[in-house]
């Protein structure tokens, strides 16, 4: 269903992004913890959601250009 030029560009991207696991020690109240945290997983699945309509809209793009042709 999908080419493997877009996996291939989705790879890249992947590659480039600044998405990436930081681990850390310090000494913030627990509290301030599960703030970071809960943060930190807002942000994930932003970006989640953020490659979906990406891949979605590029699916949609690739359908109408084949109906075109």
């Amino acid at each position: 269903m999908i080419d493997k030029g877009y996996n291939k560009i989705l790879k890249k991207y992947h590659k480039l992004s600044d998405r990436h696991i930081l681990v850390v020690e310090t000494d913030m109240p627990y509290s301030v913890v599960l703030k970071v945290v809960a943060l930190s997983d807002k942000i994930r699945k932003a970006g989640n959601e953020l490659v979906r309509l990406i891949r979605k809209n590029y699916g949609q793009l690739l359908r109408t250009k084949r109906y075109r042709k």
